[in-house]
């Protein structure tokens, strides 16, 4: 066999191989798949976490939005709670204004320095209200769709609910603390209303010529003031009449003492505070006169009063000058306690009987029983003398 028959053994008709034909076409196909399958799960783990990521923003977003309800609940109900407490609040202070006006002369001063203490701190504390907006809180706004969206939703949802909590915790701290000084304001206000009336007794002391309307105003304004009063605009309107009815018992005072001044003022003090002792009570007002019916020149002295059962009794009883003058004879002490006799009738009404209306007699013997049997003094020389059995009667009559 010769080399050029022999058939060559390194070639093939074919042509030459490719590159790579050396990998077999399933092997190919196991890789192609697992980069796929690599892929596919890479994909679906981004996916997940994806989704798990804004799952949980989700469920965040959802807990800001039931927390910031509550917080704006909370926060609504503490600015509604302490709004109440503010308005009582703003009203005792203004009661408390007004009740410190009243004339240091009329009140206890002790109890109106406490009072106005208590008024100063209820004031700070007013002034003190922390700083607050729960009108218009912020609101969640629409639900975002990426996680990080989520949580910079919650984020300031959260710190709003924050906001929104500290706030209503200042508010019902200062609430509490408002109330206690309203309370405290009243009851100082109150302390000092009750303190009023040893002062109203001096005052009415202090004014002892005032006229009887005016004292007996007077006198009914002082009782309001502790009967049943209780802390309130009524309390302050009670206190403003009392205040009026001072004014107007220390006016009528000062115009009488002013129609009593000059030589005879010691006399008729002494002569009015006389009548005064023996009147049992009634309310005796005086009014002096040159002349008093046809009486009072010439050694002469006359009087008159009036009677009225109103409010326990009060009179108006009109002298001459010449009683002043001639204070001290025994005879002018008898024509003032016949004075007084007709006075007292209002006490005595019943006692009285039918001498009510011709009450001459009774004045007389009402004179004659308190120990005057002068006939120029007590009236009887001019009226008569009276039935023994009236004399006696009119001792009952005190």
């Amino acid at each position: 066999m010769t080399l050029e028959s022999a058939p060559n053994a390194m070639l093939d008709p074919a042509g030459p191989a490719p590159v790579g034909s050396d990998v077999p076409p399933a092997q190919r196909s196991r890789a192609t798949i697992a980069w796929t399958v690599l892929g596919v799960a890479l994909f679906l783990l981004l996916s997940a976490a994806i989704l798990a990521a804004n799952a949980i923003a989700n469920l965040r977003f959802d807990a800001a939005i039931a927390a910031h309800r509550v917080a704006v609940a909370d926060a609504a109900s503490a600015g509604e709670s302490t709004a109440t407490v503010e308005a009582d609040a703003g009203v005792t202070a203004e009661i408390a204004a007004s009740m410190l006006a009243a004339p240091d002369a009329l009140v206890d001063p002790a109890a109106k320095a406490t009072f106005s203490t208590a008024a100063g701190a209820l004031g700070s504390v007013i002034e003190a209200a922390p700083a607050t907006d729960f009108a218009a809180p912020t609101r969640p706004m629409s639900r975002p769709i990426w996680f990080a969206d989520l949580d910079r939703a919650s984020s300031v949802l959260a710190a709003e609910s924050e906001r929104l909590d500290a706030e209503a915790a200042a508010a019902e701290a200062h609430a509490v603390e408002l109330a206690a000084a309203d309370q405290a304001t009243a009851d100082s206000g109150m302390a000092f209303l009750e303190a009023v009336a040893p002062v109203a007794a001096s005052v009415e002391a202090a004014n002892g010529s005032a006229r009887n309307i005016e004292r007996i105003e007077y006198r009914n304004s002082v009782e309001l003031l502790s009967s049943g009063v209780t802390w309130g605009f009524d309390a302050s309107a009670r206190l403003d009449e009392y205040v009026a009815a001072a004014a107007a018992l220390q006016s009528t005072h000062a115009a009488e003492e002013a129609e009593k001044a000059g030589p005879l003022y010691d006399r008729r003090i002494a002569v009015e505070a006389y009548a005064r002792s023996i009147a049992g009570g009634v309310l005796l007002e005086f009014d002096w006169a040159p002349m008093v019916i046809g009486y009072g020149d010439n050694g002469s002295a006359g009087g008159t009063a009036t009677w009225d059962t109103w409010e326990g009794g009060l009179s108006t009883i009109t002298l001459s000058n010449s009683i002043a003058e001639q204070w001290g004879d025994p005879i002018m002490a008898a024509l003032v306690t016949h004075e007084v006799g007709h006075a007292i009738t209002s006490k005595c009404y019943d006692l009285v009987g039918e001498y009510a209306n011709d009450n001459e007699p009774w004045a007389v013997a009402w004179a004659i029983g308190q120990g005057y049997t002068d006939p120029n003094g007590n009236g009887e020389w001019l009226y008569g003398h009276p039935p023994d059995e009236l004399i006696e009667r009119s001792k009952g009559c005190r």
